[in-house]
């Protein structure tokens, strides 16, 4: 799973599943998609908390967008997690194309 920590509240992942249809705990194999879409979230970011967006694939299928944020201690906390869109789905696509025709 990723080279990283990964953290949530149990109410931030009981409140994903709810809304999104995803448990924050069980996405954590979208980090290791080695075409990973990652970005910085500047719409949404603050002073005190810049947020990341990541897109890539959950059990090499469903393309998921799962927003984190450094937690202060080095470990990656985990904000929210849901299917990307068409256009984010999209976006993953042709950074897939790219980055598999890179190598």
């Amino acid at each position: 799973m990723g080279d990283g920590v990964y953290t949530w509240t149990e109410d931030k992942n009981l409140a994903n599943k709810k809304k999104h249809g995803f448990y924050l705990s069980d996405i954590l194999d979208v980090f290791d998609d080695p075409h990973l879409l990652e970005f910085h979230d500047a719409a949404h970011s603050t002073p005190d908390e810049d947020r990341v967006i990541s897109i890539g694939r959950f059990l090499g299928a469903t393309v998921l967008f799962v927003v984190t944020t450094d937690n202060g201690s080095g470990d990656t906390r985990i904000i929210s997690a849901r299917k990307a869109t068409r256009k984010e789905k999209e976006a993953y696509d042709d950074h897939f194309r790219k980055s598999s025709n890179s190598g």
